[in-house]
């Protein structure tokens, strides 16, 4: 495909997964200011893959995921390099709340999101959050499907166990 067809096509694709993705790199880049430059290097380097040919196809979209997984930690990688001191209210100033639950509850999940691996967070939100199925987050993570199957068990029952703990009539809170 050349031309103006394939400029549709690529139209189509960035219109029906611009704000996802942006809403991808927002949950899991810790650079909120960086963001949108995130979302266009992702972009940017979709185009010059062979993916951009073909953008209707279906694995396109798990593809633009990858792309945006692997930007956002190289990004992480060089903020880790710059930033020698954490600001300590950082977190609780991107501290949003999850709709339909009480903001105390909404925090200790978020509180118990951030303290899984970023592996296992981006695991369970291509899974939960994007609606990825288990193949698909495998070839977007560049894991076995079984291997998915496995992890999000695992960060599936780490997170209800951290967030057991955080509740004042849990037994592992006494």
């Amino acid at each position: 495909m050349q031309g103006p067809a394939r400029d549709d096509a690529f139209a189509r694709f960035y219109g029906a997964t611009a704000a996802p993705i942006r809403a991808y790199i927002l949950r899991h880049c810790r650079d909120r200011d960086s963001v949108d430059d995130l979302l266009q290097i992702t972009y940017v380097k979709f185009l010059g893959s062979r993916m951009a040919r073909t953008p209707e196809a279906p694995e396109a979209r798990a593809y633009l995921y990858r792309i945006a997984s692997n930007v956002i930690t190289d990004h992480g990688r060089g903020l880790q390099r710059r930033r020698k001191i954490e600001d300590p209210d950082r977190e609780a100033r991107f501290a949003a709340s999850v709709p339909g639950l009480p903001r105390e509850e909404s925090l200790a999940l978020r509180a118990a999101l951030r303290s899984l691996s970023e592996r296992e967070q981006k695991m369970l939100w291509l899974l939960y959050g994007a609606g990825f199925s288990h193949k698909e987050v495998a070839n977007i993570m560049g894991v076995r499907t079984a291997s998915v199957r496995v992890l999000a068990f695992r960060a599936r029952r780490k997170l209800a166990d951290r967030m057991d703990a955080g509740r004042p009539d849990s037994k592992a809170a006494q």
